[in-house]
């Protein structure tokens, strides 16, 4: 039966979208970086559709851009959301601007969370395929439990060994680490 948010058809063109995507980006780098000429814009046009026709060849990076594109869209709206509550409570445009300009700290949360999703997206793809010890997706080695880590299914693993308590013991050691170097080391400003 057919519905008015049935979106089945969007799914034939899946493909056009991480075109579009990768088109446009490569586009806009090597415009503003002006890399192939400063009057280049048919080149940069071929190489941008060049690149674009490469990564639709390749199933895992298409996979891992229908991954990543709605977690970034998440990060930005709530980037958006959090500007929106610092103007709630007084700070102007020119504020907000200006603080980004001078911390770095801003810049380098923004590349770590580009990491975050770009190692999640690589993981969720391609999981159970780039081990040493694994087959296709099937632990190949004799330790299989279904409790453990020696399972099939990457999402089982990969929760297993996080909230093993070694691995949350020392996530909190470094946690403690971090803050005291911090603490230790750090200068006040007044």
């Amino acid at each position: 039966m057919a519905t008015f948010l049935d979106t089945s058809l969007l799914q034939s063109f899946d493909i056009i979208f991480p075109f579009l995507l990768v088109f446009a980006i490569t586009f806009a780098i090597l415009a503003k970086t002006k890399a192939l000429g400063n009057d280049a814009l048919a080149i940069n046009a071929i190489v941008a559709v060049s690149t674009a026709f490469l990564v639709i060849l390749s199933d895992p990076l298409v996979q891992m851009i229908k991954f990543m594109v709605p977690w970034f869209v998440i990060a930005f709206i709530f980037f958006m959301l959090l500007l929106l509550i610092f103007q709630i409570f007084g700070a102007t445009n020119k504020d907000i601007f200006n603080y980004v300009k001078t911390d770095k700290g801003v810049g380098w949360v923004i590349v770590g969370v580009g990491i975050i999703i770009l190692f999640a997206a690589i993981g969720n793809v391609l999981g159970q395929s780039i081990g040493p010890y694994l087959d296709d997706g099937n632990n190949a080695t004799a330790a299989q439990s279904s409790s453990g880590v020696a399972t099939g299914d990457f999402q089982t693993n990969i929760t297993a060994t996080l909230f093993h308590p070694k691995v949350i013991g020392l996530a909190i050691l470094f946690i403690i680490m971090i803050f005291a170097v911090a603490l230790l080391t750090g200068s006040t400003k007044g």
